[in-house]
């Protein structure tokens, strides 16, 4: 029995010894391979003495998040102050051609002047309300002229030794008005007044200083509208009023 034993030993021994020669073999021949091929040497493993490991999934890229910036609050730069010095004001830029405008050549002679014909005429040294009329014409002129009383009365004594005034110093204002009322409905179409006031002793200094006659000029008229002369006069010696007509008008209307 115990010689089993030991014939049993003695081949496991022989085995081990017979692998381990193998190995030996293996190793050398994969050594001396690369000199021969000029090749790394593979060595098949039955198993994989470390594990490669799992790459990790890859990071989505994504656009960085904007910071909020916090506004900052700028003193502004006061506006200067003119010191009253003149500055240059230059152009930004040129005009562009145009066409040369062409002009009327005024003629030589001088158009003859509008005749005017007296179509209604009002005398008088007091005031009133005229009786209505009509003005069958596109245009018409209104002439008037006053005779107005002197603005101003000296007194003078008989003698130098005083005593009282023949008469004393009086101050008037003479004044004068012409109101045109619709006879429709008497609504004021037009007042009118001597423009510069009443001075008959201005005027008495010569023809350039006498405004006499003033003229109103009416753009308007029709056989349906009727008109009428409010005059007021205060002292004043004595007045005429003539409504004027173009002779031109004389068959048309």
């Amino acid at each position: 029995m115990a010689g089993r034993q030991h014939s049993g030993m003695e081949k496991r021994t022989i085995a081990i010894v017979a692998l381990a020669i193998g190995i030996v073999l293996v190793v050398a021949l994969l050594v001396a391979l690369p000199a021969v091929t000029g090749k790394d040497p593979i060595v098949p493993l039955p198993f994989q003495l470390f594990p490669t490991p799992t790459p990790e999934p890859t990071p989505l890229l994504l656009p960085p998040t904007p910071v909020a910036t916090i506004p900052v609050s700028l003193t502004p730069t006061p506006t200067p102050t003119w010191s009253g010095d003149s500055r240059s004001l230059w152009y930004a830029s040129t005009i562009p051609p145009t066409t040369v405008p062409t002009y009327t050549r005024l003629p030589y002679a001088t158009p003859e002047p509008e005749v005017f014909l007296s179509y209604v005429t009002i005398q008088s040294d007091l005031g009133g309300v005229t009786q209505t009329f009509s003005i069958p014409f596109p245009y018409w002129e209104l002439h008037y002229t006053v005779d107005p009383w002197e603005t101003t009365f000296i007194g003078e004594t008989s003698s130098r030794m005083g005593g009282p005034a023949d008469y004393f110093a009086v101050q008037v204002f003479p004044t004068f008005v012409i109101e045109v009322r619709n006879a429709g409905d008497d609504s004021l179409f037009r007042e009118i007044t001597p423009p510069g006031g009443l001075d008959a002793k201005y005027w008495k200094k010569g023809k350039e200083y006498d405004p006499r006659p003033w003229v109103e000029k009416f753009y308007e008229g029709s056989l349906e509208r009727e008109y009428y002369f409010v005059v007021r006069a205060h002292a004043i010696h004595s007045y005429k009023i003539d409504v004027m007509v173009p002779a031109r008008y004389i068959g048309k209307y």
